[in-house]
Parts: structure tokens; sequence; C-alpha cells
């Protein structure tokens, strides 16, 4: 009966707790003031917080797993190309080249393809159009200065409101009006700008077939893997902080580890969200999965600040003993989610629970409560809430494998 009595104070709890961490973090997004957020790591507060946080962000994406590593290397990789193809060339407009490439790299193969397609409609529409503009009203400086505000607002105006093509075909525009207020050449501008900008998109997608093709599926089913590992290694860590009342450089080391994981899954997610390739399954699955990953990083969170609630009073070392197959088979069931989703195997049924070490545990801690020390109550406490979010955590298993075999089947 103890465990159900608990329970709804423990729910009281939680959601307080997750109120609070939402409420802080809202308040330093709008840049007031705002509590101490929670936070694993001991030792104070740092002396220069920006300064800490800038490397934590260095030291997460210095890796060639993450995202923002490869857009940036796909990026200079293609400017770099572009520039030496049109210093080599001597093209006439050699930049044409350079803003044609970057225009038009995406994170994949398949959605640069369809950005050149799209570019290449639009700027041969562009074209017609200011070729029939040039045409018409011929090289009058006065017409033309009065037609270029007009252009511009919609060669801003239409990428973002109308389409990509759109936004290409009214630039395109631009161009013919700027080139013929600074040098009347009529419609033969044009021709140079097909040539450029067919240069650097050919040059696009050379980079986009040679940098990561397939894009960012497969990248983030590996970061999927390596949050709930890493986000199982912090609660395996925490845990058994709560059960030692020790402060292992363990426990730290695995809340920077999930830490990272998490941020890195969250930027593949969004760089997933925005190719081509994330409606072909249904997204909410995969939503489902990432959100997965932070709550069990927030579960860890929580077990640390159970931890540090217990401060330096008694422990029930020998009572969580009883937690220790529990935990182990929590973190194996996580590690082998990671590893069906990465080689697109079924998820198995939720870990099949230690009953008989869970009625140890109660039992131990009814002993020991039995004194009635004020330390020794609390600590069983804190231990009976750890349990609630060990069991939180099992309830999610079967959430995670629906969605996940969903994903799979799609």
């Amino acid at each position: 009966m103890v465990p159900v009595a608990l329970d709804p104070p423990f729910r009281i709890r939680a959601a307080t707790y997750s109120a609070r961490q939402l409420a802080g973090y809202a308040l330093r997004a709008t840049g007031a003031d705002a509590p101490e957020l929670d936070q694993p790591e001991l030792g104070g507060q740092p002396a220069h917080p920006a300064l800490e946080a800038t490397e934590q962000v260095a030291r997460e994406h210095v890796s060639v797993d993450s995202v923002w590593f490869q857009n940036s290397l796909r990026g200079a990789a293609g400017l770099a190309l572009a520039v030496y193809v049109a210093q080599r060339t001597g093209l006439q407009h050699g930049f044409w080249v350079v803003l044609g490439t970057l225009s038009v790299l995406r994170s994949n193969a398949l959605g640069t393809g369809w950005s050149i397609l799209s570019a290449l409609a639009g700027t041969a529409v562009g074209i017609i159009v200011g070729a029939l503009l040039v045409i018409g009203i011929g090289t009058a400086e006065p017409v033309l200065w009065g037609v270029l505000p007009l252009a511009v607002l919609l060669a801003a105006y239409a990428p973002r409101a109308i389409s990509f093509a759109a936004g290409q075909a009214a630039f395109t525009v631009v161009l013919f009006i700027l080139f013929n207020l600074i040098q009347p050449v009529g419609w033969k501008v044009g021709l140079v700008r097909v040539e450029d900008v067919a240069i650097g998109f050919a040059i696009s997608l050379v980079v986009g077939l040679l940098f990561w093709p397939r894009g960012t599926a497969a990248r983030l089913r590996k970061d999927l893997a390596t949050a709930y590992a890493r986000g199982a290694d912090y609660v395996v860590a925490t845990a058994r902080q709560v059960i030692g009342g020790t402060v292992a450089e363990q426990a730290l080391g695995a809340s920077r580890g999930a830490d990272a994981a998490v941020h890195r899954l969250d930027d593949a997610f969004r760089q997933y969200l925005a190719e081509r390739s994330a409606t072909t399954m249904n997204v909410e699955d995969v939503a489902a999965l990432v959100g997965g990953a932070s709550r069990v990083r927030r579960a860890a969170q929580s077990l640390a600040s159970l931890g540090r609630m217990a401060g330096g009073e008694a422990r029930l070392e020998r009572c969580g003993r009883n937690l220790e197959r529990e935990l182990d088979a929590l973190q194996s069931w996580y590690l082998t989610l990671g590893d069906a989703l990465v080689n697109g195997r079924r998820v198995p049924s939720p870990h099949i629970r230690d009953a008989q070490g869970a009625s140890r545990l109660l039992a131990c801690e009814r002993e020991a409560a039995r004194g009635r020390d004020r330390a020794t109550v609390n600590a069983a406490l804190v231990l009976l809430w750890s349990c609630q979010h060990l069991e939180n955590l099992w309830r999610l298993e079967t959430h995670l494998g629906e969605r996940a075999n969903a994903a799979r089947a799609a």
C-alpha cells in the first residue's frame, strides 16, 4: 500500500518540478531574471556562464556526427569549388556562380536536385519577364529607376510568400534592371546569367552527391540511439548516486554526455523536418521518439534533484542494492531500442521488472523506517520516489516501442 499512497504526491511533485523548469526557461528566453534551475553539476555556478556555454556548444559539435559540422563542411566545399571554377574559367560574372551554388545547396542530394529544378524554372521565367520589360521600356533610366523598388520588393517577398522559384524569377528581373542601369546591355544579360547559374547549380549537385547524399534520416536514427544510450547511462549513474550518496565523476560525465546527445538530436530532427524525405513517414512517430529521449534525460535530472534533496543525511544503500537488477534491465532495454532504430529491427516488448527485488526493497525500507529516525525516513522516501521515476521509464518503453515499430513499418 505504501507505493500506492505515495503515487499522488509524487505526481504532484513531478508536475510542479516540470512547471518550475518551464517557467525558468521562459523567463530566460525573454531576458528576465530567472531563478537558478536545477542542474546536475555541483561545485557552484561558473564564473563566466556565457563563455562556458559557448565552449559546451563547440565541444558538442566538433564531431563529424554533428549536423552543424556536416552543413558547415558541405557549404565550405561548395563555396570553395565555386570560387575556384569562377576564377579558372574567367567568367564575366563569376559571382553568379558562387551565388547560384549557395542558393540551391541543401542537406541531401534529393533536396538539392529539387532546388535546382525550381531555380532553373524560376530563372527562365525571370529572364523572359526581364527581357520583355527591357524590350518594352528600353534603357530609359527614369523608368528603370521607377520599376526597381517594386522589383526589389517582389524579390524579397516572393521566396517566403510564394515559392523559391518565384523568388529566383523576381531576383533575375532585379538583375536585368540593375545591369541596364549600370551599363545598358539589353536582354542579352539574361544569357550570361543562365550560363553562370547553371554552372553554380552543377557544382551544388556535385557537392550534394559527394557529402552525405542521403540527408539526415540515417543521422537522425544514429542520434536517437546515442541519445537513448547516454540518457540511460545518466539514469543509472544518478540512481546509484541516490543509493550510495556519493558525488561521483561518473554522474557528472554522464550528465554532459546526455546533454550533448540530446542537443545533437534536436539539431538533426530540425534538419530532418526541413528535408523532403521527412514526409515519407508519420512525423508524429519520429517526434515521439525524439521527445522520448528528452524524457529519459529529464528523469535522470529529477533523480539528481532527489539526490541533492537527501543531502548528507542517512542513505539506505543496503536497501538500494535491490534496484541493481532493475537498473541493468532498464539500461539494456534502451540500448536495444537504439540498436533497433539504427538497424531497422523490431523493438522488443518492455523488459520484465524485478518483482522480487521490489518486494525486498519495500521490506527493507519498512524495517529501516521503524526506528522513526527523521533522516532515515527521509532517505526511504527519496528512494521510493526514485523507484517511481524508474517505473515511469518502464511505462515509457511501451509507448516508444509502439512508435518505433510504427515508423519501421512505414
